[in-house]
């Protein structure tokens, strides 16, 4: 009797450990990279005020520059208050930021 290859048993043993290493190594990635996301999302939190905080910096000199144009352009209606909203209607509004407006005088 020839023997022509490896006996049944011996390749369905040899398939659980190459499939059973396969899904070990896959566990192993997910939980790097599920560890990556992690310490990503840590660095955002920590940056995050910081961020806010110089994107609140570049709203505000916006505003003020907006306020002097407004201010330039105005200048010659006696009627004309700067950064007060003329279709104020009680409903809160984004620009209306009055502390610019006493800086200006």
């Amino acid at each position: 009797m020839v023997q022509r290859g490896p006996k049944g048993w011996q390749l369905w043993v040899g398939s659980a450990a190459f499939i059973s290493y396969g899904f070990y190594k896959i566990g192993q990635t997910n939980t790097e990279k599920q560890q990556q996301k992690m310490q990503e999302r840590r660095v955002r939190y920590a940056l995050a005020p910081l961020l806010q905080a110089e994107s609140d910096r570049e709203y505000l000199e916006r505003e003020l520059i907006i306020l002097r144009k407004e201010a330039e352009i105005m200048k010659n209606n006696p009627d004309w208050e700067v950064g007060k909203n003329p279709y104020n209607t009680g409903v809160f509004m984004p620009r209306a930021v009055s502390d610019f407006a006493r800086s200006l005088k």
